[in-house]
């Protein structure tokens, strides 16, 4: 089926519109869980970009000889990411988002608690294998979850109610990993994540986490129908161009192509920052740390503040657009000038420009995924992603190990975000 559908006017003013008390279960059951889930999946995640900082760490593993290994720490993980969020699509079709998301914090648990019985490069690469396969459940989780429980004009602070856990999840696990490193070492600090992960991601999931509000308790008719009027089936306030299927519709694709942008910089600033800053500009672990969890604090703000503005004409892609110029700025900087305070400001604009793309390029995707097909397209959206962006830490450690500099990196980083501007560009007329 094609259609080609202009967008209403953006406001809200139904008796749903008016929810409040009692009627905001959908923020309990979904936004809170998956907040505290993929703050400690993003903790563990991005925690590895200060754990190879980390002498005798790098040292065990023989990264200290081989520094262009760092960057495959990262990329192997996101390539087994990718790949496993394929399956994950499918799981999730056949048993629900609570239940697929119980087996995939099972699976984190496990793969943290490994690393301190490993030996060898190729068996650390294992256990960062097996911690991909099982944090690949959160996307399609989280947006079949947010397709289910939120109308279209709630997406984007839906999303970033959940999105902020990439950067709370990275500003505790700079300062907590560097904490941890400093006083018990890299084995304990493996340990304290695999019971993190038990007790706020696994426990939570189960204690709160539902499939659907018209199955779970406590959510009243007036909230089950304030969500159903504003899903993508019934909403006016994005526009429906071309076909109803998102696989056949070329927007669908451009955002994907425009999330490259957002994933590839993501991972490769918090793989290469921390050894960029310690090399190159000579600051100390702990300074580093620190320097990481303000600008991740910073980005949160940025991500709740761009969550609600958007929110209110549903008009992503002009959003993204200036996103993608303040994080392009970000990386140009970074690697342009040679003193540790300035380079400070530029990362902070670079993820803070980063977290500005991330929850309005989501829930762009969100404007072209009716809701019968959210597990599949936002798999498929992942999974592809991730596996292009995985390409992008290991590239950086070449390059590095090719040229003795990291500005060649930063220069593939600053190119992913102009191509994903020019995507903007284009969804932009269309009233995206």
């Amino acid at each position: 089926m094609t259609t080609d559908t202009e967008p209403g006017t953006g406001r809200h003013d139904g008796p749903g519109s008016t929810l409040r008390g009692r009627h905001l279960h959908r923020w309990l059951h979904v936004s809170l869980p998956l907040l505290i889930a993929f703050s400690v999946a993003q903790l563990s995640k991005s925690s590895i970009g200060v754990i190879v900082a980390d002498g005798p760490f790098s040292h065990q593993f023989g990264l200290d000889r081989h520094p262009g290994s760092v960057g495959w720490l990262t990329s192997l993980f996101l390539y087994a990411y990718g790949i496993a969020l394929f399956a994950w699509g499918f799981v999730l079709k056949r048993l629900g988002p609570r239940t697929s998301m119980l087996i995939g914090t099972a699976i984190w648990v496990v793969a943290l608690a490994l690393p301190p019985f490993v030996n060898t490069l190729n068996e650390l690469y294992g256990t960062r294998i097996l911690l991909a396969i099982g944090e690949a459940c959160f996307y399609p989780v989280a947006h079949t979850l947010t397709a289910r429980w939120f109308p279209m004009h709630e997406r984007a602070r839906a999303n970033a109610s959940w999105l902020s856990g990439i950067f709370v999840g990275s500003a505790l696990g700079s300062s907590l990993t560097t904490t941890m490193l400093s006083s018990a070492g890299w084995r304990v600090t493996f340990f304290v994540q695999a019971v993190v992960a038990a007790l706020f991601a696994f426990c939570v999931v189960l204690v709160l986490l539902q499939d659907r509000p018209d199955q779970a308790h406590g959510v009243s008719e007036q909230e089950v129908q304030h969500i159903v009027e504003g899903r993508f089936e019934s909403t006016t306030v994005v526009p429906k161009r071309g076909p109803e299927s998102p696989f056949r519709n070329y927007r669908y694709w451009l955002t994907m192509l425009m999330y490259i942008g957002t994933n590839a910089p993501f991972y490769g600033l918090v793989t290469w920052v921390p050894l960029y800053l310690r090399d190159e500009r000579h600051v100390d672990l702990g300074d580093i740390g620190l320097l990481l969890t303000v600008a991740n604090v910073l980005s949160i703000v940025v991500m709740v503040l761009v969550g609600r503005a958007s929110d209110r004409k549903v008009k992503r892609a002009g959003w993204a657009a200036w996103g993608f110029a303040i994080e392009g700025l970000g990386i140009a900087g970074t690697a342009l000038f040679h003193n540790a305070g300035v380079d400070s400001f530029f990362i902070f604009l670079g993820l803070a420009g980063n977290a500005w793309c991330v929850v309005t390029n989501w829930s762009l995707l969100h404007s072209l995924m009716p809701t019968r097909q959210s597990e599949y397209s936002s798999s498929v959206f992942a999974s592809l992603t991730n596996l292009v962006g995985a390409a992008l830490p290991g590239l950086m450690g070449t390059l590095l190990t090719a040229t003795g500099s990291y500005t060649a990196g930063f220069g593939v980083l600053f190119l992913s975000v102009v191509v994903s501007l020019c995507c903007c560009l284009v969804l932009r007329p269309q009233g995206y």
